[in-house]
C-alpha cells in the first residue's frame, strides 16, 4: 500500500469516526429531548424501552466511533513508519477518552430521565 492510500484510508476513516461521534450527539439529544418532553407521562414500559433503544444505539455509535479512532492510530503508525519525518499526532488515548466521555453521556441522559420520571418533593433541591 502507497503513502498516499494510507493517508486517504487515514482521512476516510477519521471522517468515519466523526459521523459515528455525530449520530451519537443526535441519538443522545434526541433521548433527552423526549425526556424533558415527554418523561413524565411515559409509562413504566415506554420509557423502559425508549430508555433501552437509546442505550443500545448510543452505545453503538459510540463503540463505532472509538473502534474507527483506534483503527486510524494503527494506520497512523504505520505511515510514521514508513515516513518517519512526518507526525500525524494519533494517540490511543484519545480513543479510550472519547469512550469514556460517552459512556458517561449515556449514563447522565439515563440519570435526567430517571430525574425528570421521579421529581424531587422539595421544591427548594431543584
Amino acid at each position: 500500500m502507497t503513502e498516499y492510500e494510507l493517508e486517504d484510508l487515514v482521512t476516510s476513516t477519521s471522517l468515519a469516526s466523526v459521523e459515528s461521534f455525530g449520530m451519537y450527539v443526535t441519538v443522545l439529544a434526541s433521548y433527552m429531548v423526549v425526556a424533558y418532553l415527554a418523561g413524565r407521562r411515559l409509562t413504566k414500559l415506554q420509557a423502559a424501552t425508549a430508555s433501552t433503544l437509546f442505550v443500545v444505539a448510543s452505545a453503538l455509535a459510540a463503540y463505532t466511533s472509538a473502534s474507527y479512532h483506534f483503527r486510524v492510530v494503527q494506520w497512523v503508525d504505520a505511515l510514521e513508519l514508513m515516513n518517519p519525518n512526518k507526525y500525524y499526532g494519533a494517540q490511543p488515548f484519545v480513543g479510550y477518552w472519547m469512550g469514556g466521555i460517552m459512556g458517561l453521556g449515556i449514563l447522565a441522559s439515563l440519570l435526567f430521565m430517571w430525574q425528570v420520571r421521579h421529581p424531587q418533593s422539595d421544591s427548594s433541591l431543584s
